[in-house]
């Protein structure tokens, strides 16, 4: 019994460790929101992203998750995603572009990133977009060999 009770603390903790590091980088604020749409869907990762931002609660942004379940009815089912790049615009002020793999095809997605003066990073503007021509900078596009 107490092995099983030892078990489920490292457990607990480890999770909480594991989603209290994501939101201390611009990256991993994306990709925490990321994993959760792979696991839980569109309304989790909205959550997610827009936790403690000037967007949460904002109908605009929340009605993202609409979107999200748009493409799903013609891409299918999210199974994984990849981030792409990460830029920095000043100390406090990222860029973080990534793709969401579906099950027939990719959505690319942008998100601006600001970290708070308590060192929690939080979105102030994401996009999706089904072209990537259309959402991620030049550079990127291209092959670079």
């Amino acid at each position: 019994m107490l092995k099983h009770f030892l078990l489920a603390a490292l457990i607990s903790i480890h999770s909480f460790s594991a989603t209290a590091q994501t939101q201390t980088t611009a990256r991993g604020l994306v990709e925490e929101g990321a994993a959760a749409y792979v696991k839980e869907g569109a309304t989790a990762a909205i959550n997610v992203w827009l936790k403690g931002s000037a967007l949460e609660g904002n109908t605009q942004a929340t009605s993202q998750a609409n979107s999200l379940r748009q493409i799903e009815d013609f891409y299918g089912k999210a199974e994984s995603y990849e981030t792409l790049s990460e830029s920095t615009i000043s100390a406090r002020t990222k860029l973080v572009f990534f793709v969401i793999n579906y099950q027939k095809g990719p959505v690319y997605g942008r998100f601006q990133v600001y970290q708070l003066a308590s060192g929690k990073w939080v979105s102030t503007e994401f996009k999706f977009q089904t072209e990537a021509a259309k959402i991620l900078p030049d550079p990127m596009l291209y092959d670079r060999k």
